[in-house]
């Protein structure tokens, strides 16, 4: 344990951390390193303070609020004045149709190895989610941050230049969820005919554009919608558009946000802030996004039955059934961080 924590140190002392420029009114949290519970209600003044206490405790987690407060290290949530709070968005692989996430029980645990095509996948909802949030809700690239979580996904937060947004409430969040996930769209909407006729079939008296607003213009510009469409063809083409965002996240107005440039406690990966769309079609789930470098030794836990071949980062490893292995400095910590194997030597 003391050598994953020196890692992580060291990590730390140099780490490019990506703050909001308001961050002093930012409520900040951590997971301990040893315990593994949080530490809320923190503020920090200035960057330097913040990177002292990253590299002295170690968390496993870095977070500050997505609101903005008056007073942010006031303990009770009515006492700490809040302003609003930013839009967040989350979007986990292995929640979307289609990703097979390999789960490995170890020592009564259920550890989880996300593949590149999953992590592709979630690629693919955060363009749809991207093109939404700039179509449809009118934000702009300088509005719109977006970075790998680290580990099974990707987030993105919106801090509107009109503060009306801000202080939207969770149940108005909520209608956004709604919109992007394309719940309780009816066909018959997107017709000036108040009902459909021939058996399903509606007959639009205006010609669909791909410049109009809403779902409408959605399924035109991708071909999914003409002037002669059935209620099947709307249902199926919101279907192919939807986005799987979490829905407690964003309807969330003091959720925490993932320090972009921090360590993720569950893979050892860094947060990458990736800012912009070819940044995001660009980036790779391999082995060039780990910050770690050289290999260390480690042996199974005690409990633990000692894996066989595990694949991360799209690479596939073959670990000794007993005694030690050599592995790459990444894999051990992720495998060290869910406490499946120590790190006993830094080679």
């Amino acid at each position: 344990m003391d050598l994953l924590r020196d890692l992580l140190r060291e990590y730390y002392t140099s780490a490019k951390l990506y703050l909001p420029k308001d961050f002093m009114l930012r409520e900040f949290a951590f997971q301990t390193y040893e315990k593994g519970v949080y530490v809320r209600h923190l503020s920090f003044q200035n960057e330097a303070l913040l990177r002292n206490y990253l590299v002295s405790k170690t968390p496993r987690q870095a977070y500050y609020s997505s609101a903005i407060y008056r007073d942010p290290a006031a303990e009770r949530m009515e006492e700490k004045g809040w302003l609003g709070s930013e839009l967040m968005f989350d979007i986990d692989a292995d929640h979307i149709p289609g990703c097979d996430v390999e789960k490995v029980e170890v020592g009564g645990k259920s550890i989880e190895f996300i593949s590149n095509e999953c992590i592709e996948l979630a690629k693919e909802h955060e363009l749809r989610l991207i093109d939404i949030l700039k179509h449809d809700f009118g934000f702009t690239n300088d509005e719109i941050m977006i970075y790998f979580s680290g580990n099974r996904g990707f987030h993105t937060v919106v801090r509107p230049k009109d503060d009306d947004w801000l202080k939207l409430s969770s149940y108005q969040r909520r209608e956004l969820v709604d919109y992007i996930k394309g719940v309780g769209i009816d066909p018959e909407r997107l017709s000036p005919l108040p009902k459909p006729i021939r058996r399903g079939r509606v007959k639009a008296r205006i010609v669909l554009d791909s410049i109009d607003g809403g779902w409408a213009g959605r399924l035109v510009r991708e071909g999914l919608l003409n002037d002669d469409f059935t209620h099947e063809d709307v249902i199926e083409g919101v279907r192919k558009l939807s986005v799987e965002i979490d829905e407690q996240v964003t309807q969330d107005v003091s959720r925490l946000i993932r320090i972009p440039g921090s360590i993720n406690g569950k893979s050892g990966l860094p947060a990458i802030l990736l800012g912009s769309e070819s940044e995001l079609l660009s980036f790779k789930y391999s082995t060039e996004i780990a910050p770690w470098k050289g290999h260390v030794l480690v042996k199974p836990r005690k409990g633990v039955e000692p894996l066989g071949k595990v694949s991360f980062l799209g690479r596939e490893f073959t670990l000794n059934r007993s005694g030690l292995s050599k592995v790459p400095t990444y894999l051990g910590i992720f495998l060290a961080l869910n406490g499946l194997y120590e790190i006993v030597k830094i080679l």
